[in-house]
């Protein structure tokens, strides 16, 4: 069974929003069976929304279309679905109630324009809102499943959860299942990846591609059986299979990240650590201080840009940034040194290096990045040359740095 997703508002194609709705939904779907087999973002223009919802008729079993239920003239989506699906607009008593009885919750004024957000096509299913104003609805005839739900995600979440997804179970349920785990790794190339993996990657099934991220390559493994035992059966085969090859590059699943992983694993071990940024500007003290309960391992954190700093704040010699450079084994050493005698921790982790645009040279380009940890049992340091912006190189390096410590920490 397929699905396709149609996002609708002008926003999206702008700029002005991302369309965060389809991913969850696909998610959703797929637990249930439904492959999300398109998604189509379309703005606020009554053919063109025509035109993406009849073709979506045409090709896929079921059809959520996300936004355009609000109170103002470009909010056209039940006028559309009406049109294309030969049905009336009617105005549905009970879904006037509810909007005027939340409207009065907040202490607000019922206007034309919100009646007007009760209007559903005739014979449709009403589907109320939990979290807002707006009803969805959808039809479910015989031909394809059309739900229409709002664009503002918190609203959109809570009436999928509440209302659509049972109605999709009833309708889809039991006839397919589909079981997806992403492996994410870190610290190896697209390339060798495919290389490890090659004779996974040529399977029919389970699916297996991998998607490259910022922070490193991702392993998608996407099974498709008669139950959802099976399925996940042979997801969990695949990991296994891929685990063995790629070692210990893979460092978490789904939507895990890093410094997640890097968190539990101090905790677990009661270490403490404190960081040293240069290039990074703070980014890996932002990122392990975004995880909750993190003031049990994080110390403190030092943005040491420039070189007095390094020298002021952390002891780095000057004669040795002078002879070798800030950007330098050397130094980034110093760094992790200085700001784990200062903070009296576990653990002291650096990084240092040229993010760009500007300030590299044929000896030291831009990307040359060096992460220093220093341990109990010593100082390790790593050189990376890494591509992209001055956003990707920081967030990139921003990563080795955390994997640095994570497989330390893993032995």
């Amino acid at each position: 069974m397929r699905a396709e997703i149609i996002a609708t508002g002008t926003e999206l194609l702008t700029g002005g929003s991302a369309d965060t709705n389809s991913v969850f939904l696909s998610e959703e779907l797929m637990l249930l069976g439904l492959e999300t087999a398109f998604k189509t973002v379309v703005g606020d223009d009554e053919k063109d929304m025509e035109e993406a919802l009849k073709r979506a008729m045409a090709r896929v079993d079921a059809v959520i279309i996300t936004g355009g239920l609000g109170p103002t003239e470009d909010d056209i989506t039940r006028k559309v679905v009406a049109k294309i699906t030969k049905k009336r607009l009617v105005l549905s008593e009970e879904a006037l109630a509810a909007i005027r009885a939340r409207l009065a919750g907040r202490g607000k004024d019922v206007l034309a324009a919100n009646d007007r957000q009760a209007l559903i096509p005739a014979g449709t299913r009403l589907l109320p809102n939990p979290a807002g104003i707006a009803p969805g609805f959808y039809i479910d005839e015989g031909g394809p499943f059309v739900a229409v739900l709002p664009g503002v995600p918190l609203e959109m979440r809570a009436m999928y959860s509440e209302s659509l997804k049972p109605a999709l179970d009833q309708r889809f349920g039991g006839k397919s299942f589909i079981r997806r785990r992403v492996l994410r790794t870190c610290g190896i190339s697209e390339s060798a990846v495919n290389q490890s993996i090659q004779d996974i990657l040529r399977r029919s099934e389970p699916k297996v591609g991998l998607s490259v991220k910022e922070t490193g390559v991702d392993v998608r493994i996407i099974a498709r059986a008669s139950s959802g035992e099976q399925a996940q059966a042979l997801v969990d085969r695949t990991e296994s299979a891929i685990r063995e090859k790629l070692g210990d590059a893979v460092y978490g699943v789904d939507g895990v990240e890093l410094e997640e992983v890097v968190g539990a694993l101090l905790k677990q071990r009661r270490l403490k650590i404190a960081v040293a940024e240069s290039c990074t500007a703070g980014l890996i003290g932002a990122r392990i201080t975004n995880i909750a309960g993190s003031s049990e391992y994080f110390e403190r954190g030092a943005v040491v840009y420039s070189n007095l700093a390094k020298t002021e704040m952390l002891g780095v010699p000057a004669e040795l940034i002078e002879r070798l450079g800030a950007v330098s084994s050397e130094a980034a050493a110093a760094m992790a040194q200085g700001i784990k005698q200062a903070a009296r921790t576990d653990l002291g982790l650096s990084v240092t290096g040229i993010a760009g645009p500007s300030g590299g040279t044929d000896k030291k380009p831009v990307g040359l990045v060096y992460t220093a940890l220093t341990t109990p049992q010593g100082t390790t340091t790593a050189e990376y040359r890494l591509l992209g912006s001055r956003e990707q190189i920081r967030m990139r390096a921003s990563q080795m740095a955390l994997d640095m410590v994570r497989r330390y920490l893993i032995g």
